[in-house]
């Protein structure tokens, strides 16, 4: 006689979680909040949750849980004061039976913290149970970052294109004052930076009577190569803007002070005029929601059906 065993079924709802490097800046916060806005505006029924991916960053705000009041009178939203780690807010949401979720970084290229949440996102998916009815998750997909990543699910040059279309208005900006256009990002040292180079190039392409200069915080070109190269060809003005999603600590402490080793204090002592504009691109509308884009593509491309959105959206699969 063979034995017969009920059929269960767990619920399953669908979430959103984007995955921020983080900041510790509160006049940073602003760029996050905006790109949480414009993606829940896309998704009004869906859940959005965030996470920051930056260890340094989570251990700042958990010190500052301390003293919780003198934060959230800044306006500081509570899921950031309390903000969990990626896999932090991944086991909430399975807790609250969010068992199909889309995970969407806003890292700005495939670097070292895109590649750590690749690799959690890659052990979560191969969990196996006994029973598949008890699978902690249903369908757990990872996006893209803002420059793309390689494999064949998008091609990373039409997101590179993407946001070159975003940036474009800064460089006739820096046209219209008569100055170079210089884009400072974080970049890594531990992986190629190649995907801007290849940013930088189109950029040019598409600007022959501006001239244009991509460096980084960390990796090459630092502000050593792009000083001699500002240099050689004669740049007696730039107009510099972090090209990061936040304008925190790099954009404030590294790019932009009075010290004479950051690169505006470099820059002009070397005789340059510069230009500053200490905006996160999370704080560019067009730029925000390509992340809301990222979204609906990625949850096209694995048949999930998020939310209804709003007629004469901005999405596009």
């Amino acid at each position: 006689m063979s034995r017969t065993y009920p059929k269960r079924k767990q619920i399953n709802r669908k979430a959103i979680l984007l995955a921020h490097f983080g900041t510790s800046f509160v006049s940073a916060m602003e760029s996050l909040e905006n790109i949480r806005h414009k993606v829940q505006e896309e998704f009004p029924d869906a859940e959005v949750r965030i996470s920051f991916t930056s260890n340094m960053i989570r251990n700042i705000w958990s010190a500052r849980r301390r003293k919780p009041e003198k934060w959230l009178k800044q306006g500081v939203p509570e899921d950031v004061l309390y903000v969990q780690s990626f896999l932090g807010a991944i086991g909430s949401l399975q807790s609250d039976n969010y068992r199909t979720i889309v995970i969407q970084p806003t890292h700005v290229y495939h670097g070292e913290q895109y590649e750590d949440l690749k690799s959690y996102v890659t052990a979560l998916q191969s969990i196996r149970t006994i029973k598949k009815v008890w699978s902690p998750f249903d369908t757990l997909v990872l996006s893209r970052p803002a420059l793309g990543t390689y494999g064949i699910e998008h091609d990373y040059l039409d997101d590179l294109e993407e946001v070159i279309g975003i940036v474009q208005h800064d460089v006739q900006r820096a046209g219209e004052m008569g100055a170079a256009m210089l884009f400072v990002a974080h970049g890594n040292e531990f992986f190629s930076s190649g995907v801007f180079h290849e940013m930088l190039h189109r950029l040019r392409e598409r600007n022959p009577g501006t001239a244009v200069h991509i460096g980084m915080v960390e990796g090459y070109p630092g502000v050593d190569e792009i000083l001699e190269d500002l240099q050689a060809a004669g740049v007696g003005k730039v107009f510099m803007k972090p090209f990061m999603i936040t304008a925190g600590d790099h954009a404030h402490h590294d790019i932009d002070n009075d010290e004479p080793d950051s690169w505006r204090g470099q820059l002009e002592n070397a005789g340059i005029e510069v230009v500053t504009e200490m905006e996160g691109l999370g704080s560019n509308d067009d730029f925000a929601r390509l992340f809301a884009r990222r979204i609906a593509q990625t949850a096209a491309y694995h048949d999930i059906e998020l939310a209804n959105r709003k007629p004469g959206g901005v999405l596009h699969s």
